[in-house]
C-alpha cells in the first residue's frame, strides 16, 4: 500500500464521505434538518457510495488502499447513518439492519484475512440502492408518504438479507457469483 494512494480521487471521495457524515451526525439530530434536505443528504451519501468505485474503475485508479478503505467506509457510514436515524425506524427494522451490517462486516474481515478475491454483485448494488430509498421513505413517512413504507420495507429487507447471505455463501464456499 502506498501513502500517495490516499490522494487518488476515488479515495478522496471515500474519505470525504466519511468525514462529512461524521460531521453531520455529530453536529445535528435528524429532526433538526428539513425533511427534504435530510432526504437529499441521504441520497448524496448513497450516491457517493457508488461514485468512488465508478471513478476508480473508469479512470483506472483502483488501489490497494481503496480496496480496503471503500468497503470499510461504506459499512461504517451506513451503520452510523442507521444509528443516527434509529428513532425513525421500528425496532425490528433497526435491529435487522444492524444485524445484517454486522454479518457483512464479518464477511469483509474474512475477505481481508483470507485474501480471497470476491466481486461485488449487481444484486448487492441494487439492494443497497433499494435500502437507501427505503430509508428515505421512512423519513418521508412523517410528512408525505404515509402507509407506503409498510408495503416496501419488508420485501426490501428480505432482498437485502438474501444478497448478504448469498455473498457470505459464495465467500465461504469460494464459488463464482
Amino acid at each position: 500500500m502506498k501513502f500517495k494512494d490516499i490522494f487518488l480521487p476515488p479515495n478522496l471521495i471515500t474519505l470525504f464521505r466519511l468525514l462529512a457524515s461524521l460531521y453531520l451526525f455529530q453536529l445535528f439530530q435528524p429532526f433538526q434538518i428539513n425533511t427534504y434536505l435530510l432526504v437529499t443528504i441521504i441520497a448524496v451519501i448513497g450516491l457517493s457510495d457508488s461514485l468512488d468505485g465508478i471513478v476508480a474503475r473508469k479512470f483506472n485508479m483502483v488501489s490497494e488502499l481503496g480496496i480496503i478503505l471503500d468497503p470499510f467506509v461504506d459499512r461504517t457510514v451506513f451503520i452510523l447513518l442507521v444509528i443516527w436515524l434509529q428513532d425513525l425506524f421500528p425496532n425490528i427494522f433497526f435491529t435487522a439492519l444492524i444485524a445484517r451490517e454486522v454479518l457483512v462486516l464479518l464477511g469483509g474481515v474474512y475477505v481481508l484475512l483470507s485474501k480471497k478475491p470476491i466481486e461485488v454483485s449487481n444484486k448487492g448494488k441494487i439492494a443497497t440502492v433499494l435500502m437507501f430509498i427505503t430509508i428515505c421513505f421512512y423519513i418521508l413517512e412523517t410528512t408525505l408518504v404515509t402507509g407506503l413504507i409498510n408495503i416496501i420495507a419488508f420485501p426490501v429487507m428480505v432482498f437485502y438479507y438474501f444478497v448478504a447471505l448469498e455473498y457470505l455463501y459464495y465467500l465461504v464456499f469460494n464459488y463464482e457469483q
